[in-house]
């Protein structure tokens, strides 16, 4: 049994929150980057393994993609840090050696293939939502973690793995953690994820604003990491951070089998990130960025906004081919390369539909594919680089991500009015660069000239329609893959709309010229998600007056 020297484990004030935190059974912290999130899993991992041996767990993840190349590697060093040993006091994947003669889980797998087994029996299912509720069908377990969950699909969640939370009360009965879940995430965008704010609510109940009260703490917080001396940084720190700090209390929803939810931002850690990290932080992100990722701050989106009708419980999905994933057998240095063959959307034998937006801040492309035998227009990802790279490094990208795709054929969704654009220091277009590169690493080039793109009104019209999914039958259902298309869908949910005296619509793209807006979620990815539209959206289109629905191939 691996011992703990807890004297030497140090840890923060939201981990010391969580840890002494009594009776809670279920457990959801929104904690930012650098807070500290994969120690208090490998811990919780820990506590289980110490307390109830031969015990059957779940680590679930959105995919097995996520579970794989995400979770478990921070999980194993985590892991290591508390003392355990890969392949010494744990293996993952493998039965251990017989001659260890480790004891057996109470109710273990058969098959130990997605299985983390600990030396006195505990063991930790390795579950991918995203499976269809496969992964998990029959299993009786003791509880289950969850990194990154923002990214479940609560519906998959509570149907596919809550009802496998069950049984074992006999041996484990009188432990708190017994058919515990736990739930760690960064802080969530749009409306993917907001059930995990809601498990929230119960400190309204009890009169506390939670949102206002991390807003303002938050806001002195940046005040101190903004000033421009020792001095005023510590006043800053004494009067305004740490009073606000101390209003802070987080407690259960209950004394008994209650819920227990936090947040916390890299500021909380700052006694092991140190100040020069946040001010390095706060450099390089830009104002938007940090206050999410660093700050853990919640995000306002936009309502209505230019696509109304895109909603992401069905418009996003799941796509990690995870047959490729789990055939690399835990090799975490392969695992860590993704490409083309890591995606169940994108389909090898079919040509790939390319859209760019080129610009002097950020290019960007995506990348759409025609399903016809399910009817559906796939997106399948979102690319950019911001200066100094540009449009051969944007095709360099993507050349090396769809390396293995067995027919290189592009269909160029072009936006002929600002594409033909001539490229500095080159006597191509922008355009023309971009396929050149392409057909130099051995792909076939088709132009469809959409000639000159429709304004706004006809875009927002398009794209009301085509997401609706009810007016124009024969359009294909589109559908965006959830892990690669995530900038293009957030960029999406920010665009805003407005409308002039007469009526016209228009996309407000405001965003694109404001320094302290992160442009990959400007609108640069919108414009080409409405060449996507556009180019399958003719029969709404035709119904517009003044506007030609031709798209013109050229080889």
């Amino acid at each position: 049994m691996v011992i703990v020297d807890q004297v030497k484990l140090k840890f923060n004030q939201p981990q010391l929150r969580y840890i002494t935190a009594k009776g809670k059974k279920e457990g959801v912290s929104i904690w930012g980057r650098g807070t500290g999130k994969s120690t208090i899993i490998s811990w919780d991992i820990h506590e289980i393994v110490q307390t109830m041996p031969r015990s059957c767990w779940v680590i679930v993840g959105s995919t097995y993609k996520q579970v794989l190349t995400r979770t478990l590697p921070s999980t194993v060093a985590g892991l290591e840090a508390l003392g355990y040993k890969l392949n010494r006091d744990y293996y993952v994947g493998r039965r251990p050696p017989p001659s260890l003669r480790w004891d057996r889980p109470l109710q273990g797998p058969l098959e130990y293939d997605h299985f983390i087994i600990f030396a006195n029996g505990t063991g930790f299912h390795l579950v991918s939502l995203d499976a269809g509720g496969s992964a998990s069908r029959g299993l009786n377990v003791d509880g289950f973690l969850g990194d990154e969950a923002l990214l479940f699909d609560k519906q998959k969640l509570d149907a596919d793995l809550s009802a496998t939370n069950r049984g074992n009360g006999q041996y484990f009965g009188k432990n708190p953690k017994h058919h515990g879940v736990f739930l760690f995430s960064s802080m969530p965008w749009g409306d993917q994820g907001r059930w995990l704010l809601d498990k929230s609510k119960y400190y309204e109940d009890e009169g506390i604003d939670l949102v206002q009260r991390q807003n303002e703490l938050i806001e002195a917080q940046v005040r101190f990491i903004d000033a421009t001396s020792d001095e005023e940084r510590l006043h800053i720190w004494r009067e305004q951070v740490v009073k606000l700090m101390q209003d802070i209390r987080y407690f259960p929803s209950k004394a008994q089998k209650g819920t227990f939810y936090s947040e916390a931002n890299a500021l909380d850690n700052i006694q092991n990130l140190g100040l020069q990290y946040l001010k390095d932080q706060r450099q390089f992100m830009t104002d938007f960025t940090f206050m999410i990722e660093i700050m853990n701050r919640r995000p306002t989106t936009v309502d209505g906004g230019f696509y109304p009708m895109l909603n992401q419980a069905v418009h996003v999905q799941e796509c990690a081919n995870d047959d490729y994933i789990l055939g690399l057998e835990y090799n975490l240095k392969k695992l860590s390369t993704p490409d083309s063959r890591m995606d169940s959307d994108c389909r090898s034998h079919l040509p790939l539909r390319v859209a760019v937006d080129w610009g002097g801040k950020i290019s960007v492309l995506t990348v759409g594919q025609i399903h016809e035998d399910v009817r559906e227009y796939r997106i399948l990802k979102g690319m950019y680089v911001k200066h100094p790279k540009m449009v051969a490094d944007l095709a360099s990208d993507f050349c090396e991500y769809y390396a293995y795709q067995l027919r290189k054929e592009v269909v160029f969704l072009e936006d002929a009015e600002w594409g033909n654009n001539r490229n500095p220091n080159s006597p191509w277009t922008l355009n023309e660069t971009f396929i050149k590169v392409l057909q130099a690493r051995g792909w076939r080039v088709v132009r469809a000239n959409l000639g000159r793109v429709p304004g706004h009104p006809t875009r927002y019209l398009v794209g009301q329609q085509v997401l609706a999914e009810k007016m124009h039958p024969k359009i294909l259902r589109v559908r965006f893959n959830k892990v690669n298309t995530k900038d293009a869908v957030q960029a999406m949910l920010f665009a805003p709309v407005s409308q002039d005296s007469k009526g016209n619509i228009s996309k407000v793209k405001s965003s694109e010229r404001k320094e302290s807006f992160p442009q990959e979620h400007a609108t640069h990815f919108t414009d080409t998600i409405d060449l996507h539209l556009l180019s399958i959206g003719t029969d709404v289109v035709s119904t517009m007056p003044n506007f030609s629905n031709v798209i013109i191939m050229s080889r």
